[in-house]
C-alpha cells in the first residue's frame, strides 16, 4: 500500500511538472489579453468623458475603436489557444487529479490486498464505540469485497466523500476500495483498530501482563521483577524532586565558582561545553605483538577456540526424536564462515575442497538457528569473562560500562526488514546491524533492524538479552537515545549515559519554577515543569509494562513500537516519557558538571565504533550486501559474524595472556601490560579471513579452456 501511495504522489507530481510550461504560456496569454483589454477600456473611457465631443460623436468614435480592435484580433487571435488551455486545465482539475490517479492504481493494489482484507480477523474493542473504519471493514468482509454505493463512507473526509461520485453521479468503487485500504493501514498503525492473531499489531493490552493477574499479584510480581523500590510513586517523586533540586544547585554553583573550566556561555547565554579529547584506541601497538603470527588462518582460530570451549556442541540438531550423527567439524566451520562472512552457502561450497553444497545446506537447515548461534556465542563469552587480562579494560571493578551502535548495510533482495535511504544506499534498500559491547570487549548482542527504525527501541532488548553480562551504565549516540529510554533503563537499574548531539538545545525539566534558580544567578535553567499528575495517574500501568519487560513476556522493542505507533497523545507513552524527562535532566546536569563522565562515554563509544569496523571486515562477502530477506535470516548472519568476532577476541586475549605468563621479568610484564591497556584486543589485521592461494601445483599443466581457432573464426555480425 505504501508503494501505491508513493506511486500516486509521484504521478501527480509528474503531471504537475508536465503542465508547468503549458501553465506558464497560459498565464502569459492571460496577462497579454488583460493588458490589451485594459488599454481599450481606457481609450473608451477617455472618449466617453470627453468634454469636446458630442454624444453622437462619442458613440461613433467608440464604435470605430471597437471595429479596429476586432480586426486586430482576427489577425492575432489569442482566444482559441486560451480557450483550449483553459479547458485542459479544468479537465486536469476534474479528471486527472489525485483521486483519479488513485483510481487508476486501484486494480493493481486490489490484486495484492483484497484477499488479505477479506480474511483477516480484527479485534473488536469491548465497551467502546466501534470505530467507523472497522464498520466499513466489516461491511467489506460481509460483501466479500463486492461493495457498492451502500458502503459506509463516514470514515472518509468530506472532500473524499464528494470525490467518490463522478460528475454523472456514479459511485467510484475502485476509488472507494483504495481509500479503504489506506485508512485500514493507518488505523492499524495508530492503534484505532488491532488484529487478533498477530505479532505486531495486537492491541496494547495483549502485549502487557494480564491485567487481572497483575491486580491480584502486584507485589509478588514487582518483587520477582526487582521493582519493589518503585512501588510507592509518591515517595519516589519526593526523592526525585529533592535529587533534581540538588543537581541544579551543584552544577550551577560549580559554574559560578569557576570550578568547571570546560563550560562557557555565548552572547545569547547559550552553553558551550568542551571536553578534552580522549586518546584514540591504539590498535597498532597491540597489533605489533602479533607480528610473529604473520597471517593466522581464521580456521585455525575457530578450531583452537572450539577445543577450549566446545562451542560447536551448541549446534544441536532440531529434531530430538532420534540421536543424530554429527557432521564433520569442517561442515560446522564452513557454515559459520559462509553465513557470518556473507559469502553464502552455495559459493562457500564451490570455492572449498572437501565439502559439498548439499552437506552445507543440510547443516544450515537442521543445526543453524538463532538460539544455537546465541548459545555458541555465550559459550565463548563465558571463557572470555574468566580471563584476568580482560579486566584491565574495566574502569571500576563494581561497574560494567556497555555501549551500542548501529551500522547500515545494503540488502539486495526484497525484504520487509529493509527500507530505502538515498543517503546510505543510493537507490537501494538496507538494514541496520545493531551491536552491543562491554568494557571487556565482549560482543554480547546483535540484531538486524530496518534502517528507518529508531535504535532507541532496541536498547533494552540488548541489555536484557544476556543475563550473565549485567550492565550498570550504558552509552549510545543520539540515535539510541529517547526520553522514554531514560525512564525504562532507570527502572532496570542501568544508568543511561548517551552522547546527545546538540546538547545545548536539550530541554531541561524541573519540579520547581525557573525563577527558583534564576534569582540565584544560575545559568543552567529548566525550561518546563514535570507533569507529576500525568506520571502518577499512569504509574500502575508503567509498573505493569516494566514487569512485562523484566519477566520477558514481551520484548521492550515490541512494546515501544506499539506504543510509538499510536497517536502521539497516547497517555501511557506520554507518562513514560514524562518520567524519563526527570532522569534525563539529572543526567544532563551531571554530564555538564563531570568531565570524567563525558570522557568515559566517549571512550566507550569509541569501542563500539571500532567493533563496527571489525564487523565490516568480517562481513566482506558479496560486496557487504546482505542476500537474505527475512529478519531471522539476517540475524543469523550477524549472529555468526559476532561468533567469529568473539572467537578472534578470545584468541587474542589467550595469546597475549600467554605472552605475559611467559615473562619472568616484572618490569617487562608491566611494560607489556601498559601497551595492552592503552590499546585493544579488538584487532584482526593478522587474521587471514579470505583464504589461501595454492601454488603447489603447476597451473599450466591443468590445460587450456579456450579454443582460440574457433574463437577467432567466429563471426557474430
Amino acid at each position: 500500500m505504501k508503494a501505491t501511495e508513493n506511486a500516486s504522489t509521484k504521478n501527480e507530481k509528474e503531471q504537475i511538472f508536465k503542465q508547468k510550461d503549458q501553465q506558464k504560456e497560459t498565464l502569459q496569454l492571460l496577462s497579454d489579453a488583460r493588458i490589451s483589454y485594459k488599454a481599450q477600456l481606457k481609450k473608451i473611457e477617455k472618449l466617453a468623458t470627453s468634454p469636446v465631443l458630442s454624444d453622437s460623436e462619442k458613440v461613433q468614435q467608440i464604435r470605430q475603436l471597437l471595429e479596429d480592435y476586432h480586426q486586430h484580433l482576427e489577425i492575432y487571435p489569442p482566444e482559441p489557444k486560451l480557450d483550449e488551455y483553459t479547458k485542459q486545465a479544468l479537465d486536469e482539475m476534474n479528471a486527472q487529479n489525485y483521486y483519479q490517479i488513485l483510481e487508476d492504481l486501484s486494480l493493481k493494489l486490489q490484486n495484492r490486498v483484497a484477499d488479505i482484507l477479506r480474511n483477516i480477523a480484527f479485534d473488536i474493542p469491548e465497551n467502546q464505540d466501534i470505530p467507523a473504519i472497522l464498520v466499513a471493514i466489516k461491511h467489506y468482509q460481509a460483501k466479500t469485497g463486492n461493495v457498492g454505493k451502500e458502503a459506509p463512507i463516514s470514515f472518509l473526509s468530506e472532500n473524499e466523500q464528494v470525490a467518490l461520485y463522478s460528475s454523472e453521479g456514479k459511485f467510484r468503487i475502485s476509488l472507494y476500495k483504495v481509500l479503504l485500504y489506506f485508512y485500514t493501514a493507518d488505523a492499524l498503525k495508530v492503534g484505532v483498530i488491532s488484529l487478533k492473531p498477530a505479532y505486531r499489531y495486537l492491541s496494547l493490552e495483549n502485549y502487557l501482563h494480564p491485567k487481572e493477574h497483575w491486580q491480584a499479584n502486584r507485589n509478588r510480581l514487582l518483587e520477582e521483577a526487582g521493582l519493589l523500590d518503585f512501588a510507592d510513586i509518591d515517595q519516589l517523586m519526593e526523592t526525585l524532586q529533592k535529587k533534581l533540586h540538588r543537581a541544579y544547585h551543584k552544577t550551577n554553583r560549580r559554574i559560578k565558582a569557576d570550578k568547571n573550566p570546560h563550560i562557557k556561555f555565548d552572547s545569547k547565554r547559550r552553553m558551550v561545553l568542551t571536553t578534552p579529547k580522549v586518546e584514540k584506541i591504539n590498535t597498532q601497538s597491540v597489533s605489533s605483538l602479533f607480528a610473529d603470527q604473520k597471517y593466522t588462518s581464521i580456521l585455525k582460530i575457530l578450531s583452537d577456540i572450539q577445543r577450549l570451549t566446545g562451542y560447536l556442541d551448541c549446534f544441536r540438531h532440531h529434531s530430538v526424536k532420534d540421536k543424530k550423527i554429527l557432521p564433520k567439524t569442517s561442515i560446522f566451520y564452513a557454515s559459520i564462515l559462509g553465513i557470518g562472512c556473507n559469502i553464502g552457502i552455495s559459493k562457500m561450497a564451490n570455492v572449498s575442497k572437501g565439502i559439498t553444497e548439499d552437506a552445507l545446506e543440510n547443516f544450515v537447515n537442521w543445526h543453524m538457528s538463532l538460539d544455537n548461534i546465541n548459545a555458541a556465542n555465550q559459550c565463548i563469552l563465558g571463557l572470555l569473562g574468566k580471563l584476568s587480562l580482560a579486566s584491565i579494560y574495566q574502569r571500576n571493578p563494581g561497574e560494567l560500562h556497555t555501549s551500542s551502535d548501529g551500522r547500515k548495510v545494503s540488502v539486495v533482495v526484497e525484504s520487509l526488514n529493509a527500507n530505502k535511504s538515498f543517503k546510505y544506499f543510493g537507490s537501494g534498500s538496507g538494514s541496520s546491524l545493531y551491536s552491543f559491547i562491554d568494557e571487556l570487549n565482549r560482543l554480547f548482542y546483535t540484531t538486524s533492524i530496518s534502517s528507518s527504525e529508531r535504535e532507541a527501541a532496541y536498547v533494552a532488548d540488548g541489555l536484557l538479552h544476556n543475563l550473565s553480562i549485567k550492565s550498570t551504565i550504558h552509552s549510545t549516540d543520539t540515535h539510541g537515545y529517547s526520553e522514554a529510554i531514560f525512564g525504562i533503563l532507570n527502572m532496570l537499574g542501568i544508568y543511561f549515559a548517551p552522547r546527545i548531539k546538540g546538547l545545548k538545545k536539550a530541554t531541561l525539566y524541573s519540579f520547581n519554577s525557573r525563577s527558583t534558580y534564576e534569582t540565584k544567578g544560575y545559568k543552567i535553567l529548566p525550561h518546563r515543569y514535570i507533569d507529576t499528575d500525568l506520571i502518577k495517574t499512569h504509574w500502575d500501568d508503567i509498573l505493569r509494562l516494566m514487569v512485562t519487560i523484566k519477566l520477558k513476556a514481551t520484548t521492550a522493542s515490541q512494546l515501544f513500537k506499539r506504543l510509538s505507533s499510536y497517536s502521539k497523545q497516547h497517555p501511557l507513552y506520554c507518562a513514560i516519557k514524562e518520567f524519563g524527562r526527570i532522569i534525563k535532566s539529572l543526567f544532563i546536569l551531571r554530564y555538564i558538571d563531570d568531565v570524567e563522565l563525558r570522557q568515559t562515554v566517549e571512550k566507550q563509544l569509541n569501542r563500539i565504533e571500532l567493533s563496527n569496523k571489525f564487523s565490516k571486515a568480517i562481513l566482506f562477502g558479496n560486496n557487504q550486501e546482505i542476500q537474505y530477506s527475512s529478519k531471522e535470516e539476517q540475524e543469523m548472519v550477524v549472529g555468526c559474524q559476532r561468533l567469529i568476532q568473539n572467537a578472534i577476541v578470545l584468541w587474542n586475549e589467550l595469546y597475549l595472556s600467554q605472552k605475559l605468563a611467559l615473562l619472568e621479568d616484572e618490569a617487562s610484564r608491566k611494560a607489556l601490560l601498559t601497551i595492552i591497556r592503552n590499546g585493544s584486543t579488538l584487532i584482526w589485521h593478522y587474521v587471514n579471513l579470505h583464504g589461501e592461494y595454492d601454488f603447489t601445483q603447476d597451473i599450466e599443466e591443468q590445460g587450456m579452456l579456450f579454443d582460440m581457432d574457433k574463437i577467432l573464426a567466429l563471426k557474430v555480425a
